[in-house]
């Protein structure tokens, strides 16, 4: 898992002041986190592209795999 990338996300969540307790908002920095087809220069853009569309279907398919429980439970220490 890439720390720094969470940490990043994290930090423009913060920034933006967008409630990290809020299973969608976390929903969408995992996704963000999972697409790594970008730079990473541009992940606050990205992540808030993803918090204003919100695409409920593709979320709620991303929130039945594995991966995105593995990073939720990381996210969620890491939010603590």
């Amino acid at each position: 898992m890439n720390k720094e990338r969470l940490t990043k996300l994290i930090s423009s969540a913060k920034f933006y002041e967008l409630n990290l307790h809020d299973d969608n908002i976390k929903a969408c920095l995992i996704a963000v986190y999972m697409y790594e087809d970008f730079n990473d220069e541009h992940l606050d853009f990205t992540l808030m592209e993803a918090y204003r569309s919100q695409p409920t279907v593709f979320i709620g398919a991303l929130r039945k795999t594995k991966e995105f429980r593995c990073c939720l439970e990381v996210l969620n220490r890491e939010i603590e």
